[in-house]
C-alpha cells in the first residue's frame, strides 16, 4: 500500500517498548501499511515520590535527548517534553500548548497530512482539533480513573469529551462498550501473539533451583494485585512456589518473609513463554473494583496461549470461559481452586484453551482495524460551513418527517437582520455530491452569559438533522470546529429526540401538543369543562377577538412587552416579529383579544400545513379575571381545525410548571426535548434556568422596570440570550 493510499496514524498511548500492550501489538502490524508517529505517555497521574517514578523519570530524561527516533521503516517515536503537571491550571494549559506546536512540527517534518489521531489514554483529549486529525479513534481498554493516584474528575472529565468527540469508538469489553455506548461505539476485543505463547520452549535455567509445583502471575505488580490473598496461598500451600514476574511498583513487605515466594522482576517478552510454559498453574490474582470489574485482561489470552492451567479473579469478562478457566471469588476459593489445577490432569484441557483464541491473533485484529477507519474514512460525508443554507436545503426538508417550521432556510438570514450581532452558520453534510444532513447555528457574542452557538435560538428545537449517526456525529464535530474557532464556550443542539447519549443534555423541558380533530365543535366537546366555562366567562366580559396578519403586529407586540417584563425576560424588538411577518406571509397568523380597544392578549403562530406551532403568546395579568387567556387559545385552537391542521403546538415549558399545566388542560401531551450541549474539556453545561439562584436578583429587578425601559434595553439583552 502506497503512502498516498494509506492514512497515516498519530498514536497517543503508553512509552513504547516498556512493555507489550495490546496497542502496541495492533501497531507493530498496522506499521506495515501505514505510517505511525507514536506519542510517548504524557502521564495520567501526578509524579509520586517512590523509586519507580524516580526510575521513569530519569528514563524520560534521557529520551528528552533525542526526542523523536525512528524504530522501523514506516514508525516513529515521540517523547514529548512535557513537566508532570496535571489539572486545569494556566501552568499545565501552557504545557499542553507547548507540546502541541512540538508535535506540529515532528508531522510536518514527517510530511503526516491530516493523520487518524487515534488514543488509549484519555488525556488525549488535551491535544484535539490543536493537529489538524482527520478522524479521531478512541481506543477504550481501561476505566483510567480508577488508577492509583489518577486525578479522577479529569479522567473522567477527558474520557467523557473523547467519547463526545470520537468518529469511532473501540472497547475491548463489553462492559466498556456499554459505558461508553454511542452509536460510533464497537467492540474489539483483544488479540493474543499466539504462536508466541503457545511455543514455550525449553525451561529456564533460573526455575532449576525452583521445585514444583509452581505457580505464576505475570505482569505489573501494582495496586490491582490481591498480594494479601497471594500471601494466604502460600501459607495454606507451603509446598507451592509462587512466581511473581514483573516490575514492582508497589512495596511488597507483604510477602518479604515468605519462602516459597519468588520475586523474578521483569524478564524479556521473547523468553516468557518458556518461563509460562515451565509452570503449573497460571494465576490472575486481581482485586475487583471499579476498573477490574470492567477489564478484559490481555494477559488472560495469553494465559489460554500458553495452555497452562488458569486460576482467575471472577471477573465479568471471564465468565464465559469458565469451562475451562477456575474462577474464585474469596481468598479461600482461591486456594482451593489452586488445589484443584493441580490435580486437574485432563489431557485434553490445552487443546480446549488454546481453541478459544486461535483465531484471535494479532494480525486479524489489525486487519479488523484497518476496515474499520477505512470504512470510517470512506463513510464520512463532507461537511462545508457557508453564512447562508446552500442550494438543496429546502428539498432535504421535504424528505425529512423530523424537520420542523424552525429548519427553514429563510431563519438564519432573518435573525442576523433583526439583530446584526449575530452570525449565522449553516452546516451542510454531503456524501457523494448527495446531501446527507444540515444543521443551522447561530453565534452570539455576549459578555454577561457568554458566546455561544445555538441550533436556533429562541425556539423549541432546530437542531441535526441527518440521514445516520455517523452524519450527525460529523455535523457535530464541525460545530465544535467552529465554537472553537470562534471562542465560543458551548454550543446548544436543540433537538426533538435523543442525538447522542454521551452529551451533556437537559431535558426540563417538553414541547406540548394536541392532535387536532376534522371539525370545531368536536374539538369543543372533548375540552373540560372548566375550560369551556372559563372561554364563556370571557365572553360575557365583552373581551372580542380579531384575526389577522401584520396588521396587528403592533397591538400584540404592545402585549407581549408587557408580559415578558411581568414575568421578567427581555422581550424581542418588534421589527423582529415585522421581519417575520415579511418573510413568513403565507405561514404568519395573529389573534389579539380586546376590551374594548385594549389588546389584553395576543398570539402568534406559524404553520407548515400540518403542524401550527405557537412560539409567542402574551396576556396582560391585570385582566385575568375576565380570562382572556382561555379567549386567546380557543381562537387559535378553532382557527387551526379550520384551516385543516393536524396538530397543534403550544410550544416549550419547564416540566410541570404553571405554563405546562395550562396546557395540559387543553389536552395537550407533552413530547419531550433534548438539548444537547457540545463543550470544551471540563466544561459544564451553562446555567440559563431564570428561576436559578445566580438569576433570581437580575429577574426581580427586570420585573420592576417601567414597561418603555423593558422595549428599549429588551433586545439588546435578547440578542444575547438564546
Amino acid at each position: 500500500m502506497t503512502r498516498e493510499a494509506a492514512c497515516d496514524f498519530l498514536v497517543f498511548s503508553d512509552d513504547w517498548g516498556r512493555h507489550p500492550s495490546s496497542c502496541q501489538h495492533l501497531f507493530k502490524h498496522l506499521a506495515r501499511d501505514h505510517c505511525v508517529l507514536w506519542v510517548n505517555t504524557v502521564g495520567i497521574r501526578p509524579a509520586r515520590p517512590d523509586l519507580f517514578t524516580l526510575r521513569r523519570g530519569l528514563r524520560k530524561l534521557r529520551d528528552w535527548r533525542r526526542p523523536l527516533r525512528q524504530v522501523d521503516e514506516r514508525f516513529w517515536v515521540l517523547d514529548l517534553p512535557m513537566l508532570p503537571l496535571t489539572g486545569r491550571g494556566i501552568a499545565a494549559r501552557l504545557n499542553v500548548a507547548l507540546a502541541a506546536r512540538t508535535l506540529r512540527r515532528t508531522l510536518d517534518r514527517l510530511r503526516f497530512h491530516q493523520p487518524v489521531l487515534w488514543t488509549s489514554v484519555p488525556n488525549a483529549a488535551d491535544f484535539l482539533r490543536r493537529l489538524d486529525e482527520r478522524a479521531l479513534v478512541y481506543y477504550v481498554t481501561d476505566d483510567y480513573a480508577f488508577w492509583p493516584g489518577a486525578d479522577r474528575e479529569k479522567v473522567r472529565r477527558d474520557d467523557r469529551h473523547l467519547t463526545g468527540r470520537a468518529d469511532r469508538i473501540l472497547a475491548v469489553s463489553e462492559a466498556l462498550a456499554e459505558t461508553h455506548r454511542t452509536p460510533r461505539t464497537r467492540l474489539l476485543p483483544h488479540g493474543v501473539d499466539f504462536e508466541h505463547f503457545a511455543a514455550a520452549g525449553d525451561e529456564p535455567p533460573e526455575l532449576a533451583a525452583v521445585p514444583h509445583p509452581r505457580a505464576a502471575y505475570f505482569g505489573l505488580l501494582y495496586e490491582k494485585i490481591d498480594f494479601e490473598a497471594i500471601r494466604r496461598l502460600a501459607e495454606a500451600m507451603p509446598s507451592l512456589q509462587i512466581v511473581l514476574i514483573g516490575p514492582a511498583t508497589v512495596g511488597l513487605d507483604v510477602l518479604n518473609d515468605m519462602p516459597n515466594v519468588h520475586l523474578i522482576g521483569p524478564i524479556p517478552y521473547a523468553e516468557l513463554p518458556a518461563w509460562l510454559g515451565a509452570m503449573d498453574v497460571l494465576l490472575l490474582p486481581y482485586v475487583r473494583d471499579g476498573q477490574t470489574e470492567k477489564a478484559s485482561p490481555l494477559k488472560f489470552r495469553e494465559c489460554l496461549a500458553v495452555g497452562k492451567p488458569i486460576v482467575a479473579r471472577n471477573l465479568p469478562d471471564l465468565v464465559a470461559t469458565a469451562d475451562v478457566v477456575r474462577l474464585y471469588d474469596r481468598s479461600d476459593q482461591l486456594i482451593e481452586q489452586v488445589r484443584a489445577a493441580l490435580e486437574d490432569h485432563r489431557s485434553d484441557l490445552p487443546s480446549k484453551m488454546r481453541s478459544r483464541v486461535a483465531d484471535d491473533d494479532w494480525s486479524r485484529r489489525a486487519q479488523q482495524v484497518q476496515a474499520a477507519v477505512a470504512g470510517l474514512l470512506a463513510d464520512r460525508p463532507d461537511v462545508t460551513v457557508d453564512s447562508s443554507p446552500p442550494p438543496g436545503w429546502s428539498q432535504y426538508l421535504t424528505r425529512r418527517r423530523d424537520a420542523t417550521l424552525f429548519h427553514d432556510p429563510r431563519w438564519p438570514a432573518l435573525i442576523a437582520r433583526a439583530y446584526p450581532s449575530n452570525k449565522p452558520f449553516c452546516l451542510t453534510a454531503r456524501r457523494n455530491g448527495q446531501l446527507v444532513g444540515l444543521l443551522a447555528l447561530i453565534a452570539q457574542k455576549s459578555r454577561l452569559f457568554g458566546s455561544h452557538l445555538t441550533s436556533l435560538p429562541w425556539f423549541d428545537a432546530a437542531g441535526v438533522l441527518a440521514d445516520d449517526p455517523q452524519t450527525a456525529h460529523a455535523l457535530c464535530r464541525e460545530a465544535w470546529r467552529l465554537a472553537e474557532r470562534l471562542g465560543g464556550r458551548w454550543t446548544e443542539l436543540r433537538q426533538t429526540a435523543p442525538l447522542d447519549p454521551q452529551l451533556p443534555q437537559r431535558t426540563d423541558k417538553a414541547a406540548l401538543r394536541l392532535d387536532l380533530p376534522d371539525r370545531a365543535d368536536q374539538l369543543w366537546e372533548s375540552l373540560p369543562a372548566k375550560v369551556r366555562n372559563q372561554v364563556r366567562k370571557a365572553q360575557r366580559c365583552g373581551l372580542t377577538v380579531q384575526a389577522g396578519k401584520a396588521e396587528l403586529l403592533a397591538d400584540f407586540h404592545r402585549v407581549y412587552v408587557r408580559t415578558m417584563r411581568d414575568l421578567g425576560s427581555p422581550p424581542h424588538a418588534l421589527r423582529f416579529f415585522r421581519l417575520i411577518a415579511e418573510r413568513f406571509a403565507d405561514e404568519i397568523d395573529l389573534v389579539v383579544v380586546y376590551h374594548a380597544s385594549t389588546p389584553v392578549a395576543a398570539g402568534l403562530t406559524l404553520s407548515d400545513g400540518r403542524i401550527v406551532h405557537l412560539p409567542w403568546a402574551a396576556s396582560d395579568h391585570r385582566y385575568n379575571a375576565m380570562c382572556p387567556n382561555m379567549l386567546l387559545y380557543w381562537t387559535m385552537l378553532e382557527q387551526a381545525v379550520g384551516h385543516g391542521a393536524a396538530v397543534f403546538d403550544f410550544g416549550r415549558s419547564s416540566v410541570d410548571s404553571g405554563t405546562y399545566r395550562f396546557k395540559r388542560q387543553w389536552g395537550g401531551h407533552a413530547c419531550p426535548l433534548y438539548w444537547h450541549y457540545l463543550l470544551p474539556p471540563g466544561a459544564s453545561p451553562p446555567d440559563l434556568q431564570p428561576h436559578s439562584a445566580r438569576h433570581r436578583l437580575p429577574v426581580a429587578i427586570w420585573k420592576r422596570l417601567p414597561v418603555s425601559a423593558a422595549r428599549w434595553l429588551g433586545p439588546r439583552l435578547i440578542a444575547q440570550l438564546s
